[in-house]
């Protein structure tokens, strides 16, 4: 949060998570096909005057596993900070890798930091890890 701005009260933060959480939610299980997003991240999603959220930018987004398939294989893509440990290791994508990017995006909203912020000390600078 800047410092000249107030933070956002606890009910439009719940508000935006649970509408964000909404949108992955149809991607994964009422898409069809299903769609994985890939770059899951608090700079995609857009609010209205409400503070209503959009999910933007579906560039890096992938069709999801068919059938009796788990996993996409791919080409890692996606923003430093928030993606998945396992998709960055073996280049495995699921449903499962959003997930963990939104669960960085939660602790973005309950914090009001940013996930990398490379203006705080060493050790705070990755939002997960700190």
């Amino acid at each position: 949060v800047p410092p000249d701005k107030e933070p956002l009260d606890w009910n439009i933060r719940m508000r935006i998570a649970e509408g964000a959480a909404k949108g992955l939610e149809y991607l994964h299980d009422q898409a069809n096909p299903p769609v994985i997003y890939r770059d899951f991240k608090a700079a995609n999603i857009l609010l209205d005057e409400n503070y209503h959220p959009k999910l933007s930018d579906f560039g890096l987004a992938k069709l999801g596993p068919i059938g009796e398939n788990s996993h996409v294989s791919t080409r890692v893509m996606g923003t430093y900070g928030y993606c998945a440990p396992e998709y960055a290791r073996t280049g495995q994508l699921t449903n499962k890798s959003d997930v963990y990017s939104f669960g960085v995006v939660l602790l973005e909203i309950i914090t009001g930091r940013r996930a990398i912020d490379n203006s705080r000390p060493p050790k705070e600078q990755n939002l997960v890890t700190w």
